[in-house]
Protein backbone atom coordinates (compact mmCIF):
# COMPACT_ATOMS: atom_id res chain seq x y z
CA UNK A 1 0.00 0.00 0.00
CA UNK A 2 1.54 3.61 -1.01
CA UNK A 3 1.89 6.27 1.50
CA UNK A 4 -1.30 9.64 0.62
CA UNK A 5 2.05 11.35 1.61
CA UNK A 6 5.35 10.26 -0.05
CA UNK A 7 8.57 11.18 1.90
CA UNK A 8 11.40 12.61 -0.42
CA UNK A 9 14.71 12.87 0.95
CA UNK A 10 14.69 13.79 5.14
CA UNK A 11 17.43 16.16 6.39
CA UNK A 12 19.12 16.17 9.54
CA UNK A 13 19.62 19.40 11.33
CA UNK A 14 22.95 20.07 10.14
CA UNK A 15 22.07 18.92 6.44
CA UNK A 16 19.25 21.44 6.75
CA UNK A 17 21.30 24.20 7.84
CA UNK A 18 23.36 23.75 5.14
CA UNK A 19 20.74 23.67 2.74
CA UNK A 20 19.31 26.86 4.42
CA UNK A 21 22.45 28.29 5.24
CA UNK A 22 21.79 29.05 8.86
CA UNK A 23 23.31 27.38 11.77
CA UNK A 24 22.04 24.29 13.37
CA UNK A 25 20.52 25.87 16.50
CA UNK A 26 18.63 28.49 14.18
CA UNK A 27 17.15 25.48 12.23
CA UNK A 28 15.57 23.26 14.86
CA UNK A 29 14.66 26.97 16.36
CA UNK A 30 12.49 27.79 13.37
CA UNK A 31 11.40 24.37 12.77
CA UNK A 32 10.18 23.78 16.29
CA UNK A 33 8.24 27.42 16.53
CA UNK A 34 6.85 26.71 13.32
CA UNK A 35 6.40 22.93 13.73
CA UNK A 36 7.96 22.53 10.54
CA UNK A 37 10.23 19.79 12.27
CA UNK A 38 10.03 16.14 13.16
CA UNK A 39 12.26 14.63 16.79
CA UNK A 40 13.49 11.56 17.65
CA UNK A 41 15.29 11.16 21.00
CA UNK A 42 17.67 14.36 20.48
CA UNK A 43 17.56 14.23 16.61
CA UNK A 44 15.98 16.58 14.78
CA UNK A 45 14.69 15.83 11.16
CA UNK A 46 13.50 18.01 8.01
CA UNK A 47 11.34 16.54 5.23
CA UNK A 48 11.99 18.60 1.98
CA UNK A 49 8.46 20.03 2.33
CA UNK A 50 9.24 21.43 5.62
CA UNK A 51 12.78 22.94 4.35
CA UNK A 52 10.10 24.87 1.93
CA UNK A 53 7.93 25.94 4.71
CA UNK A 54 10.61 27.39 6.57
CA UNK A 55 12.23 29.02 3.83
CA UNK A 56 8.54 31.09 3.07
CA UNK A 57 8.78 31.95 7.22
CA UNK A 58 11.89 33.39 6.60
CA UNK A 59 11.16 35.14 3.51
CA UNK A 60 11.29 39.22 4.18
CA UNK A 61 7.28 40.67 3.70
CA UNK A 62 7.13 43.07 0.92
CA UNK A 63 7.82 46.52 2.25
CA UNK A 64 5.51 49.76 1.79
CA UNK A 65 6.59 52.85 1.80
CA UNK A 66 6.20 55.03 4.46
CA UNK A 67 4.40 58.05 3.91
CA UNK A 68 6.71 61.05 4.83
CA UNK A 69 6.80 62.09 8.53
CA UNK A 70 7.34 65.53 9.56
CA UNK A 71 9.17 65.71 13.65
CA UNK A 72 7.44 68.30 15.27
CA UNK A 73 9.62 69.73 18.69
CA UNK A 74 7.09 68.93 21.88
CA UNK A 75 6.70 72.30 22.62
CA UNK A 76 3.72 71.83 25.85
CA UNK A 77 7.06 71.37 28.03
CA UNK A 78 9.03 74.10 26.55
CA UNK A 79 6.74 76.81 26.49
CA UNK A 80 5.27 75.87 30.13
CA UNK A 81 9.21 76.75 31.18
CA UNK A 82 9.67 79.93 29.01
CA UNK A 83 6.19 81.40 28.69
CA UNK A 84 8.22 84.30 30.67
CA UNK A 85 10.24 85.02 27.89
CA UNK A 86 6.70 86.12 25.76
CA UNK A 87 4.00 88.39 26.79
CA UNK A 88 1.23 86.93 29.29
CA UNK A 89 -1.38 85.65 27.43
CA UNK A 90 -4.19 87.98 28.36
CA UNK A 91 -7.62 89.44 26.53
CA UNK A 92 -6.21 92.65 27.95
CA UNK A 93 -3.67 95.18 26.85
CA UNK A 94 -1.48 97.02 29.62
CA UNK A 95 -3.60 99.98 29.85
CA UNK A 96 -6.28 97.89 30.32
CA UNK A 97 -4.37 96.06 32.76
CA UNK A 98 -3.91 99.33 34.70
CA UNK A 99 -7.22 100.11 34.64
CA UNK A 100 -8.30 96.81 36.21
CA UNK A 101 -6.11 97.28 38.86
CA UNK A 102 -7.85 101.04 39.71
CA UNK A 103 -11.24 99.27 39.54
CA UNK A 104 -9.88 96.03 42.43
CA UNK A 105 -9.00 98.65 43.94
CA UNK A 106 -12.17 100.47 44.67
CA UNK A 107 -14.67 99.64 46.60
CA UNK A 108 -17.23 101.91 44.91
CA UNK A 109 -18.63 101.96 41.14
CA UNK A 110 -16.47 104.20 38.89
CA UNK A 111 -17.44 105.67 35.47
CA UNK A 112 -15.16 106.40 32.49
CA UNK A 113 -14.95 109.77 33.28
CA UNK A 114 -13.45 108.54 37.26
CA UNK A 115 -10.82 106.09 35.99
CA UNK A 116 -7.64 107.33 34.10
CA UNK A 117 -6.94 106.32 31.00
CA UNK A 118 -10.86 104.92 30.54
CA UNK A 119 -13.36 105.77 28.06
CA UNK A 120 -16.72 104.67 27.39
CA UNK A 121 -15.01 101.98 24.84
CA UNK A 122 -13.36 100.96 27.57
CA UNK A 123 -16.00 100.44 29.91
CA UNK A 124 -18.20 98.39 27.25
CA UNK A 125 -15.34 95.96 26.38
CA UNK A 126 -15.14 95.34 29.99
CA UNK A 127 -18.95 94.67 30.42
CA UNK A 128 -18.48 92.67 26.99
CA UNK A 129 -16.17 90.67 28.02
CA UNK A 130 -17.52 90.21 31.61
CA UNK A 131 -14.38 91.83 33.40
CA UNK A 132 -16.69 94.58 34.84
CA UNK A 133 -20.35 94.61 35.98
CA UNK A 134 -22.67 97.55 36.10
CA UNK A 135 -24.12 98.87 39.11
CA UNK A 136 -26.04 102.08 38.15
CA UNK A 137 -25.19 105.04 36.06
CA UNK A 138 -23.83 108.20 36.66
CA UNK A 139 -25.58 111.92 35.73
CA UNK A 140 -24.49 111.85 32.66
CA UNK A 141 -25.54 108.13 31.73
CA UNK A 142 -22.33 106.93 31.91
CA UNK A 143 -22.33 102.80 33.62
CA UNK A 144 -20.89 102.87 36.95
CA UNK A 145 -18.66 99.86 37.17
CA UNK A 146 -16.88 97.51 39.43
CA UNK A 147 -14.48 94.57 38.80
CA UNK A 148 -15.43 90.73 38.71
CA UNK A 149 -14.12 87.63 39.36
CA UNK A 150 -12.54 87.63 35.52
CA UNK A 151 -11.11 90.79 35.84
CA UNK A 152 -9.44 89.68 39.04
CA UNK A 153 -8.52 86.02 37.22
CA UNK A 154 -6.86 88.31 34.50
CA UNK A 155 -4.78 90.26 37.22
CA UNK A 156 -3.89 87.45 38.70
CA UNK A 157 -2.30 86.07 35.33
CA UNK A 158 -0.89 88.95 35.14
CA UNK A 159 0.73 88.88 38.45
CA UNK A 160 1.81 85.08 37.75
CA UNK A 161 3.57 86.52 34.74
CA UNK A 162 4.89 89.19 36.30
CA UNK A 163 6.29 86.66 39.05
CA UNK A 164 7.84 84.34 36.78
CA UNK A 165 9.87 87.31 34.98
CA UNK A 166 11.01 88.74 38.00
CA UNK A 167 12.46 84.75 39.36
CA UNK A 168 14.66 85.41 35.59
CA UNK A 169 15.59 88.88 36.38
CA UNK A 170 13.58 90.49 34.00
CA UNK A 171 11.65 93.68 33.89
CA UNK A 172 7.62 93.23 33.60
CA UNK A 173 7.73 95.87 30.73
CA UNK A 174 4.89 97.66 32.05
CA UNK A 175 2.52 95.31 33.29
CA UNK A 176 2.86 95.72 36.96
CA UNK A 177 2.21 99.46 36.69
CA UNK A 178 -0.68 100.81 38.22
CA UNK A 179 -2.59 104.28 37.39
Amino acid sequence: MESQFPLDKIYTANEAAERLRLTNRGVIKLGKAHGLCSRVGRDYLFSKQDLLALWEVMREPAKQAKPPTVKVAPMGDWMKKNSWLFGPSLSVDRREMAVLRFLSSQKAPRSCNQIKRAGPRTVESFLKQGFAAERARDAQGDSMIVITDEGREQIAKADRWIKERAKHGKSAGGWDRST
